[in-house]
């Protein structure tokens, strides 16, 4: 899994949850965060992916991936969007991250 993979995941968690919930804060959040405005892989604002790769440095497993991608959520110091990430046990993560790298998708590297 890789730093783009992670982050998609992230978007995708956070996003169902604005489904739900249609908070303002979150909301502002992903409409920078957003994967899939450009072609590159980044984000809607640049700056969101590349604090994103600054703090998530180590390598990225299926395994780790949701205690990587917690640390990331924690270093926002937002309590909406911690709380609309807690919306997605491990287990769902784990099997989430499974299902959406099993498919094709921008971003994703094959052996």
């Amino acid at each position: 899994m890789n730093q783009f993979e992670l982050f998609t995941m992230i978007f995708y968690v956070l996003d169902a949850e604005w489904d739900e919930t249609q908070d303002r804060i979150l909301g502002d959040f992903l409409s920078g965060a957003n994967p899939f405005l450009f072609e590159d892989l980044s984000s809607a604002d640049p700056e969101i992916y590349k604090q994103f790769c600054e703090i998530v440095t180590e390598p990225i497993t299926v395994e780790n991936s949701y205690i990587i991608a917690s640390k990331y959520i924690a270093s926002l110091n937002s309590n909406i969007i911690s709380k609309a990430f807690k919306s997605i046990t491990e287990d769902e993560w784990v099997d989430s991250v499974k299902e959406f790298l099993s498919e094709e998708h921008k971003g994703e590297t094959r052996a």
